[in-house]
């Protein structure tokens, strides 16, 4: 298991640098610090070990998960946001040189982006039932979710090569996209707020 470990690891790092062909298996058995052999035993081939590593480095259940139900939108969103920025930063080179050798290896790309494709069915379901908790069933929350995975997406990914096409700092984008993706899908100002929260006070005392 350890070897295991150690090879998906290197695989990652290498593939990472040099892509799929600069990606030869003596390479990443010297990246490991075993015998090449190891990786036919354990793995069977280059792609299968390729498409491990990639898989295992870009995982689908990404860290911070969104709650079952909203309570407080924007703290949980801009943490959540975060969370994908942080991982899809630290994995940036990766996936970067998986996308970029999708025409020719397409699964490369798939496995990629397994991660951001989780991300969006949960946040998909999270505006979903924050648009009708706010009564605005006729939201384009489809189009808000695809904005909203698409800015992160892009920050973590190109940030380093435009970064004066981001208008806040770093540190700062994620609660930013989330204002936007918030007032996308109907999010009410503050004085509809404490109007709504007085009748359901009133409802709740008739």
């Amino acid at each position: 298991m350890v070897s295991r470990e150690r090879l998906l690891s290197a695989a990652a790092r290498v593939y990472a640098e040099a892509g799929f062909r600069g990606s030869t298996t003596r390479r990443i058995a010297d990246e490991a610090g075993l015998n090449e052999v190891t990786i036919f035993r354990l793995f069977g081939s280059k792609a299968a070990l390729l498409n491990a590593a990639v898989r295992h480095s870009t995982p689908s259940d990404v860290v911070h998960a969104l709650p079952a139900t909203p309570r407080d939108p924007q703290r949980e969103l801009a943490a959540w946001a975060n969370a994908q920025l942080t991982f899809l930063r630290e994995h940036s080179a990766l996936i970067r040189k998986s996308l970029a050798e999708t025409e020719e290896l397409p699964e490369m790309g798939t496995q990629a982006c397994e991660g951001c494709m989780h991300a969006h069915h949960s946040l998909h379901r999270y505006a979903r039932q924050l648009a009708a908790e706010w009564g605005t069933p006729r939201a384009d929350a489809d189009s808000a979710v695809a904005m909203l995975i698409a800015a992160i997406m892009s920050d973590a990914i190109a940030r380093g090569a435009m970064g004066a096409v981001f208008p806040q700092p770093a540190k700062r984008a994620a609660a930013a996209y989330v204002r936007v993706f918030l007032r996308a899908i109907g999010k009410p100002d503050r004085a509809t707020s404490r109007v709504g929260a007085r009748r359901r006070r009133t409802k709740a005392k008739s």
